[in-house]
């Protein structure tokens, strides 16, 4: 078989536990879509791949994104300088696991099979919980509200749920999670700079947390 081929039959193997939770492939399988219970959230699990393959090495690397869909609607129509596709988050199974890194998995030969296995064993238990606890609004935010975006012990903080915790949840709640990030991230001093920076409309630099740091100060969000 062709090292796209072997991809393509791996996706679909992939999908078989996934499609009997209600998710729907697409994309010849490259990708697992479900809406959730209230119509507004979308959970996906994306499989891509590498242009390097050969008959000796076919990567596949598994990624999972929830993108909302009145929250794509607000954005752009408060003209927020954020992502205009209605972002909730996404991330590699990689780093919400114990390994830890961007990893690719072998689909060449011997490794196809186990490869499989450990791919649906990691979405199944690090990526769904992710999936459920989205399912429940008010779960999600009193969640990020506490404890950010690591939503278990291995998955780093970061601000992608900003913009939706500023859509549904209380000023103060995206205020708390906004200083959670802050904390764990060890990041103040840069983002007090930044905040002092903007009263003076001067261009600020802290990296891919940009929009984000706009985002807060433009909705009066305190740094404690």
């Amino acid at each position: 078989m062709k090292p796209r081929d072997i991809f393509i039959k791996a996706c679909n193997e992939i999908a078989i536990p996934f499609i009997a939770m209600g998710f729907k492939p697409s994309k010849n399988g490259q990708c697992l879509k479900k809406i959730s219970k209230d119509k507004n959230l979308t959970f996906e699990i994306w499989f891509r791949s590498s242009v390097y393959n050969s008959s000796c090495n076919v990567a596949i690397y598994p990624l999972i994104t929830i993108t909302c869909k009145n929250l794509k609607k607000w954005v752009q129509e408060e003209n927020l300088n954020v992502n205009d596709d209605g972002l909730v988050y996404h991330n590699h199974i990689g780093y919400l696991s114990p390994i830890n890194q961007y990893q690719s998995w072998d689909l060449a030969g011997l490794s196809y099979a186990p490869s499989i296995k450990t791919i649906i064993d990691l979405l199944e238990k690090y990526a769904c919980p992710i999936f459920d606890l989205f399912e429940n609004r008010q779960m999600a935010i009193d969640f990020i509200t506490q404890h950010g975006c690591c939503f278990n012990q291995y998955t780093k903080d970061s601000l992608l749920a900003l913009p939706y915790m500023l859509r549904y949840g209380e000023k103060e709640q995206a205020e708390n999670y906004f200083n959670h990030y802050i904390h764990s991230s060890k990041c103040r001093n840069r983002f007090v700079k930044a905040y002092s920076q903007l009263e003076k409309n001067d261009v600020i630099d802290c990296g891919l947390d940009n929009r984000f740091v706009i985002l807060a100060y433009s909705q009066k969000l305190k740094i404690k």
